[in-house]
């Protein structure tokens, strides 16, 4: 019979356990890193917990022990109630080097037993090497530095195992250079087999280990010892979820039921108002990765997602297809946003008393000019850039020739490729005309469900929880009618990954929203960890319309001061990227935006608040004291004087040129050229901006991903992490700063200039 075993088990079995430390036996020594081979603890990458029982040959030993990303504890204790009393703490601690192509750990112990008095304190340091992802050698000198009564006996254990595939490995470990062992090791329906069998030494003991991971955080195991007899058990928790414990297939519900952001929206004490961007992704990677994830429901009911956003979800959507799964989109209201995420699904089933709503882009300036006169309220802004609009709702009564054709003739280009993105999912005809009946429903108001159905952008309408019967009659005439589905909703929770693939690291920075003095001091602090993180590049995530060109100068200052760290940085543009944001996007190496995406606004312009005509209806007078002509040009009491006009002209005049200068370094057009053709203030399309050159690329962030991979020479094989240095848009700053009357007048009496353009497109 054990010959029987070891040969069906050497011919298909595997076991990484040995060397690795994060096999699913979660019995065998280094399982979590916590007992056993010490640079085993840092691959894990999650945090978790042990315990295991065993009993052999008189000997009754339990472990517990648990660990944090980096560093782990452990306690083990054995007796045999004949005079064996022993006792171990571990402290565990190691780290991964050159993209975890190598761990060094070490585990310091302290060891009390019968036969002596006194702790015996010891320290055992590990190397472990994966030059290929198949391939991993480790070593380890067990009590390598001792101190106390027992002077221990040095023990260097060393070995390899060899992956042969996802489910099949083989392991060779020697100890103390005497012992000799093989480990084999099987997965097969989410159960793993394992096979420890010496082969030279005194070691004579065969075991047999079955384990499985259970609930997606859990692994438990049973080891079979070679009288035939199970003799132990165990189990470990570990807090990131592997995707391979599911065991059948499911119908997974994906709720994108509200705002999705670049970075979560949230006021302390309140649950988030959005969802980050990042969670989103990090969802369907987990779907990517688990094999029982084949029937994905995006519920879209309440979305509300940029174009770039949903772009990013529908890219999500071509890799679950490509991975063989199939995509269902659920809507409760039909709009242009909602139909690009789901432009790729299998089947878009709609709520029936949905709206459908296909009216084009629209929007509307609010000008304030008027108002103020009456408030007596004067603002003086100047100006460089004839097409720069930001300015005019303050100083005119309504939008100039240049500003409203610039704008007409942005949203025409972004409607444009709205309509080719959606006109594909309409198969009553070619793409050009369902353009055509694109156009033809634009010129409605409202459009019902039935009617999104005739025209072809729905497949069905139905409810929710009617989804789960429909999809499995459709796809495999299966009538379920009671089906339902489990829900899977977006987190940060990390992959519980037992891939060897090397990883390198790569930062990510958001420049999202308005650019002001909150963003400076966030943004500023971030860069200058950069250096320091070990990452081998920087994405830099841009969906923003600018803001302060003082503070965006400084954030292009700070990247282009991490070039001598040789540290490659790749902007990314989302939604929009204009004005301060754009120069920003420029200190980066390369430029990749949507071909949607809002790019340009080459300008600037300043200026203050004149408040004398108020001051003057409301009774107030305001005596200046000064010591030079010029010392209250600042004041809101007292408008500028045409001196202070041209000094301020200037110095907009100045930055404007280091504007175009900055763009024709970044993107190698002529300055001359940046002027007169894309500058002033003119805003662009991401794929006009690209025929100009003013990006390098168009896309998202994966797109923005493989830039850096080339830029980083980071080899295929090598998976990228990236690291989020800032992770949500909370307003406790400006809670817990809230100014005093006082310093909102100070604030006032500051000339401040902008390059920002208002929010044109964002979420419909």
């Amino acid at each position: 019979m054990r010959k029987v075993i070891v040969s069906l088990l050497f011919a298909a079995a595997a076991s990484f356990a040995y060397l690795p430390g994060e096999s699913g036996f979660v019995s065998l020594d280094g399982s979590h890193g916590v007992f056993g081979n010490p640079a085993g603890l840092s691959a894990l990458d999650s945090k978790g917990a042990l315990a295991s029982y065993q009993y052999d040959d008189g000997i009754t030993e339990f472990r517990v022990g648990g660990n944090l990303d980096r560093i782990g504890a452990g306690f083990e204790y054995r007796f045999d109630g004949k005079g064996m009393d022993e006792s171990r703490w571990n402290l565990t601690h190691g780290f991964p080097l050159f993209d975890r192509s190598a761990f060094l750990g070490g585990r310091i112990t302290a060891f009390r037993s019968a036969d002596f008095k006194g702790t015996e304190w010891t320290y055992s340091p590990g190397i472990m090497i994966r030059p290929f992802r198949a391939i991993s050698l480790g070593y380890s000198c067990e009590n390598l530095l001792y101190m106390g009564p027992a002077s221990m006996e040095r023990i260097h254990n060393a070995g390899a195992t060899l992956r042969l595939g996802d489910f099949l490995s083989a392991s060779y470990d020697v100890e103390n250079w005497k012992e000799h062992r093989l480990l084999f090791e099987l997965s097969l329906y989410g159960i793993r087999f394992g096979f420890k069998m010496p082969i030279y030494g005194d070691d004579d003991e065969y075991t047999l280990t079955v384990a499985t991971s259970f609930g997606g955080h859990f692994d438990a195991s049973l080891k079979v010892f070679d009288d035939f007899l199970p003799k132990g058990g165990s189990i470990g928790f570990h807090q990131a979820r592997n995707p391979r414990a599911s065991r059948s297939a499911q119908i997974v519900r994906v709720p994108l039921s509200m705002t999705v952001s670049e970075v979560e929206k949230k006021m302390p004490f309140f649950a988030p108002s959005s969802i980050g961007l990042m969670k989103v992704r990090n969802l369907f990677e987990h779907l990517l990765r688990d094999p029982a994830a084949g029937l994905v429901v995006l519920d879209f009911s309440g979305y509300q997602g940029n174009l770039a956003i949903s772009e990013e979800i529908n890219r999500y959507v071509l890799k679950l297809k490509k991975r063989g799964g199939l995509v269902i989109a659920y809507m409760d209201d039909v709009r242009p946003s909602v139909l690009l995420a789901a432009s790729n699904v299998d089947r878009i089933v709609v709520e029936p008393s949905a709206h459908f709503t296909w009216l084009g882009l629209g929007g509307g300036i609010t000008f304030y000019k008027g108002f103020l006169d009456k408030l007596g309220v004067k603002v003086e802004f100047l100006k460089h850039g004839e097409y720069k609009s930001a300015v005019e709702p303050y100083t005119a009564d309504s939008m100039s020739v240049n500003a409203r054709t610039n704008i007409e003739s942005l949203y025409k280009d972004i409607w444009e490729i709205v309509r080719m993105h959606v006109a594909p999912r309409m198969k009553s005809g070619t793409i050009a005309m369902n353009m055509e009946t694109l156009d033809s429903l634009a010129q409605k108001p409202v459009i019902t469900a039935v009617g999104a159905k005739k025209v072809g952008l729905a497949d069905t309408l139905l409810y929710i929880d009617q989804v789960p019967a429909y999809a499995l009659k459709t796809f495999f005439d299966i009538d379920a009618p009671y089906a339902g589905f489990r829900t899977w909703s977006p987190s940060n929770k990390k992959i519980f990954d037992e891939s060897w693939r090397h990883r390198t690291k790569v930062a990510l920075l958001n420049i999202n929203g308005t650019i002001d003095d909150r963003m400076e001091e966030s943004v500023l602090e971030n860069l200058r960890k950069v250096p320091s993180m070990g990452v081998k590049a920087l994405l830099l995530r841009i969906s923003s319309p600018g803001g302060s060109a003082i503070v965006s100068d400084k954030i292009w200052g700070a990247l282009k001061n991490l070039k001598k760290f040789d540290i490659p940085i790749v902007a990314s543009i989302g939604s929009s990227g204009t004005s301060g944001a754009y120069y920003i996007a420029c200190g980066a190496d390369k430029i990749i935006s949507e071909p949607f995406s809002i790019v340009g606004s080459i300008g600037i312009y300043g200026g203050k608040i004149d408040a004398s005509g108020l001051m003057g209806k409301l009774g107030l007078r305001n005596e200046p004291v000064k010591t030079n002509d010029y010392s209250d040009a600042r004041s809101f009491a007292r408008p500028w004087t045409d001196t202070e006009k041209a000094a301020l002209q200037e110095y907009m005049d100045d930055f404007y040129n280091r504007f175009t200068g900055v763009v024709s370094q970044a993107t190698g057009i002529d300055q001359a050229v940046v002027d007169s053709v894309y500058g002033g203030g003119r805003v662009i399309v991401g794929w006009k901006a690209k025929e100009a050159g003013l990006v390098h690329g168009l896309g998202g962030i994966d797109d923005a991903l493989e830039e850096i991979r080339k830029m980083a020479k980071i080899p295929e094989s090598t998976e990228i992490e990236l690291v989020q240095m800032n992770t949500e848009d909370s307003f406790v700053v400006p809670l817990m700063n809230a100014k005093t009357l006082d310093e909102v007048l100070r604030n006032l009496e500051r000339t401040q200039f902008w390059a920002i353009e208002p929010t044109l497109v964002d979420s419909y």
